[in-house]
């Protein structure tokens, strides 16, 4: 299965390749850093993916020696899930997020509030710790649900 991580952090990016390389390893993993490159990729190719993992704040733009990234979005992944709604893609998706308060909201309630608006891609989603190791355990069981 291809599955696409949207995460603009190199070092999450790199335990959760590395996580999924371990518990799954006929996974093909690609990467997009910025929320223009996740757009471009998701919304031109429909159907390549069998999931998303997605952070849910990322800069605009991916970042290099000559770019400052774009401003940083808090809800670009939320953005994201309404574009692919919009164009009937219906990708499962997790988030995969290290903040507790998205705007105002909590985690909990943009948690139900993601779970309402777009129930055909958005799953839950994993708290991820760079301190912790709890959220191996957590996205395991979650892309094992998706799986069946």
């Amino acid at each position: 299965m291809r599955v696409l991580l949207v995460e603009d952090y190199d070092e999450k990016a790199g335990n959760i390749i590395a996580f999924l390389g371990e518990e799954f390893p006929d996974f093909e993993v690609e990467r997009c850093k910025a929320y223009n490159t996740a757009q471009e990729t998701i919304f031109e190719n429909p159907d390549k993916y069998g999931l998303i993992l997605l952070d849910m704040s990322m800069t605009t733009y991916d970042l290099d020696s000559d770019a400052s990234g774009g401003k940083p979005e808090p809800t670009a992944g939320r953005d994201l899930l309404e574009g692919m709604y919009l164009r009937d893609i219906v990708t499962p998706v997790i988030v995969v997020t290290m903040y507790n308060v998205f705007g105002r909201k909590e985690l909990a309630a943009f948690h139900e509030e993601l779970l309402e608006n777009y129930p055909q891609n958005y799953k839950s989603y994993v708290f991820y710790s760079s301190q912790r190791n709890d959220w191996k355990k957590d996205l395991k069981k979650k892309i094992n649900d998706i799986l069946k």
